[in-house]
This record gives C-alpha cells, structure tokens and sequence, in this order.
C-alpha cells in the first residue's frame, strides 16, 4: 500500500470532529445520562447521610456528582462556544438568558411557595414561617439571580441527613455563566475566530496550575476541586464564587471549547475512545485523576456523542429534560428524606427520586421550558415569503424569474 494510500485509510478511520458530529448525535442523551447521575451521587448524603457516590471508591479524588458537573462543562464548552462564534454577543446573551432563567425562576417560585410551605406543615412550623429573616420572600430575592446567596428557608429542613438546603444542585450554574461571559467576551473581540491559540493557551494555563496543586498530593491523589489556597469573589448577580471549583470546571469547559474551535483538526478514533474509558476509569480508582482522568473524560464524552447509535439519538432532540431534572431533583430528595422514604434503602429512595424528577422535568419543559424557547427569534426579520405562481399560469423560462 502505497503512503498516499495508507494515510487517506488512516483519515476515513479517524475523521475529525467537524465531520464525525453531525446533526444526529449523543449530546442529549449524555446530558440526560449525566443529570440522572448526579440523582444517584446525591441519594448516598441526602438520603443516607453518607459520603458522596464515589468518593470512598476514587479514594477521595472525586465523585460521581462533581465528574456528572464536570461532564455538563465539556458539553456546553463545545456547544456554547459554537454558539458565540455564530450570534451577535446581544443574540447570544438572550438565548441563554431564555434557557436558563424561565426555569430556574418557576423552581424557585414553586420552592418558595409550595414546597416550603407544605414542608412547614409537616415539620408544625407555620407559625413565623412567613415572617422569618430567611423566609420565601427573601430566598427569592437572595437567588432569583442565579447566585445563590441563600440555601434555606425559615429553618426548615433541619432534621433531614443533609440539613437545610433547599436546592443544593443549582450551585453550578453561576460557574456556568461566568464561562458563559468568557466565551462571549472573547468572541466580541474576535479571538475565538482569529486567535484560537489564545483560548489554548488560557487552558493551558489552568491546566498547569491544576498540576501545581496535585504535585502536592500523594500519588497525585488530588481532590478534583482542589483547595487552591485563594480567594474567591463576590459577583454582581453571580454571588461568591470560589477558585477551588473555578479552576476545574472552566478548564473543562475550555476543554469543550478547544474541541470546537479546533473541530477540523481533532480525531476522533475509536481506539483513542477506548483508551480514554481505561484511562478516566484507572485513574479514578489509583490516582492521577484530576491530572489525567478529567481530559481523559472530556475526549470520552466527545467521541461518545459522535459515535452514539442511531436511535439513541433521538434523546432529547424535541424534549430536553436534563434542565428540568438538574434544578428539581435536589428539593424532591429533600422532601422524599423529610416523608422517611430513605428508610425503605438507597435504590427505593433513587428510584423514587429519579421518578419524580423525570417527572418534574416534563412539566418544567412543556409549562416553562419550551415556550420560553419560542421567544429565541424575538425580534429577528423572518425572510419574505416568496408566492408560488399560480398553478395555471405556464411556466416561465429561468432567465424571466425574478430574485
């Protein structure tokens, strides 16, 4: 076989990325997946009053929770940063904002009002339940905008394995808008199309101070939010925001980016896949984890969506409840606690939670979710509608048909 020959084997073997993801993917079904995952890492402490799912297996290195966040990072890098290099920044902001606030306020509307109430009743504590300084009224103020500032409500929730937290899960989406803004920060400048190794170089800056940190662990053992010894800020809107889980989540966001903004050079080789499962599961289990397991599980996912079958596909294409499962699944574990369903075991306790939010999900989608999605083009010029010809009149030659 001739070089030419062997190399063009080679490259229909291993097609890059931007031709590998097509239209029909995995990324909805990986989100779902990933959703449902933290539902089962958080049933261990919320219902069980132990240790995160995993945490004991990874020796301490991570959980099947912080990896689900980390996985949602990888995923929307390379989607986000798709999106920011094809709208205005102002289109771009919008879209988010209708994807992520609709929902977020209806659950902490529905938190506030329903589900705090009714867990006032049973614990006997309406008395001063709505005069309380951390009552429903102030949750809302304190987190309508994405940064949670306030975990509880009028102290309830005091009696469950993991105590007063209302909605422990929503914690993520202030890191995920703050990547948000990098993104459309960048593109506004044009470095996301005329200077991609700027966005290399920023990862691999995060990168090399992961390494900083893990050097100092035995046998690289690092917790995959490391404690980075700096402090964290106090944004407008976005609320504190702490280094230690900075530092990971936008490296694996940027990860996600770098997918996408160097999509015609990435392979994705089967191989490769493979050999990033037995590296991310390795490395989970002795060390290295946060060193290698994480890239190791951001090429994972990517190769996963590209190579998903046919029919799995499909997953979340016209209903997408990994939102709706996210944002709801922390309170209904919660409350399912308070009612003593976590005595019946750990999988009766996930299996009802996982059933409940599912079904949460479908309600947040078609109530909130989806509607809200309409309003996506608001203000966009819809294209003239061209008139057919009547169906009599004969037809014209080309060079007659106006433009």
């Amino acid at each position: 076989m001739s070089h030419t020959a062997r190399k063009r084997s080679v490259l229909t073997a291993s097609p890059p990325l931007a031709e590998a993801l097509g239209r029909k993917n995995g990324f909805g079904l990986l989100r779902l997946v990933l959703a449902l995952a933290v539902i089962f890492a958080h049933a261990m402490p919320l219902g069980l009053g132990k240790p995160d799912l995993g945490l004991l297996e990874s020796r301490g290195q991570t959980n099947v929770g912080a990896i689900a966040v980390s996985g949602f990072f990888v995923l929307s890098g390379l989607l986000i940063t798709r999106s920011g290099m094809r709208l205005s920044p102002a289109r771009f902001l919008w879209n988010r904002a209708i994807r992520i606030l609709p929902g977020l306020w209806a659950c902490l509307l529905l938190t506030a009002f329903v589900v705090a109430p009714v867990v006032a009743y049973h614990q006997g504590r309406l008395a001063g339940f709505w005069s309380h300084p951390q009552g429903p009224l102030a949750y809302l103020e304190a987190n309508w905008s994405i940064g949670v500032n306030q975990w509880g409500i009028s102290g309830l929730l005091d009696h469950v394995p993991h105590p007063t937290a209302f909605n422990g899960s929503v914690w993520s989406l202030a890191y995920e808008v703050l990547c948000y803004l990098l993104v459309v920060s960048l593109a506004a400048v044009g470095v996301l199309r005329r200077a991609r190794w700027a966005v290399a170089l920023m990862v691999l800056g995060l990168y090399g101070y992961m390494v900083h940190l893990a050097s100092g662990f035995h046998l690289l053992r690092a917790p995959e939010y490391a404690p980075t010894g700096l402090t964290g800020w106090q944004l407008p809107f976005l609320g504190p925001i702490s280094l230690d889980m900075f530092i990971p989540l936008t490296f694996m966001f940027g990860l996600g980016a770098l997918a996408e903004l160097y999509k015609k050079r990435l392979p994705i080789n089967d191989p490769a896949g493979v050999l990033a499962a037995v590296v991310f599961l390795g490395t989970a289990r002795f060390g290295g984890f946060t060193l290698f397991g994480l890239p190791a599980f951001a090429y994972l996912l990517i190769w996963l969506a590209c190579r998903m079958p046919g029919p799995l596909t499909k997953v979340g294409t016209k209903v997408d409840l990994s939102y709706g499962v996210y944002i709801y699944a922390f309170p209904i574990q919660q409350c399912l606690a308070l009612w003593g369903v976590n005595k019946h075991g750990y999988w009766t306790y996930t299996a009802a939670s996982v059933a409940l939010s599912v079904t949460a999900a479908f309600c947040s989608w078609y109530a909130v979710e989806k509607p809200a999605l309409k309003l996506k083009d608001l203000g966009l010029r819809k294209p003239p509608r061209q008139e057919q010809p009547p169906a009599a009149e004969p037809a014209r030659p080309l060079s007659q048909v106006s433009t």
